[in-house]
């Protein structure tokens, strides 16, 4: 089902500042920052090897994101797992037992299609599935 890890996602209060360290210390490239609607987030995304970092900047004055901030201060927050059919895994981790927040996937990133389990399947680790766009 899980082909490789995507990306591990960052929560952020100020994306341009938060990439400066890893653009000019790390001498990490990077994708365009992104709106995504489905979530009112700003993402931008870091390759590294064969995955990425995702810095998330989630934009209003609620929801879990901004709860996340607000309680953390930012930090890591998921970690995002490649599936080659979305909706097939989905239903593969629910028929396991792992609760869902997404029964039904949402538009991601880049136009991808992802879906979340809840953090207490994972013992506290929010995992993402995501189906990259073909």
């Amino acid at each position: 089902m899980v082909k490789k890890i995507n990306h591990i996602a960052v929560i952020v209060d100020d994306i341009e500042k938060a990439l400066v360290p890893y653009q000019k210390g790390l001498g990490l490239p990077s994708s365009n920052i992104e709106y995504v609607e489905s979530y009112n987030v700003k993402v931008v995304f870091l390759p590294i090897g064969d995955t990425q970092i995702e810095l998330v900047q989630p934009l209003g004055d609620k929801g879990e994101l901004v709860e996340f901030l607000r309680a953390t201060g930012g930090g890591l927050h998921h970690i995002a797992m490649e599936v080659e059919d979305i909706n097939s895994a989905i239903r593969q981790a629910a028929s396991s037992g792992i609760h869902m927040k997404d029964m039904t996937p949402r538009p991601g990133a880049h136009n991808s299609t992802v879906a979340f389990a809840e953090r207490e399947s994972f013992d506290g680790v929010v995992i993402e599935l995501v189906q990259p766009a073909k």
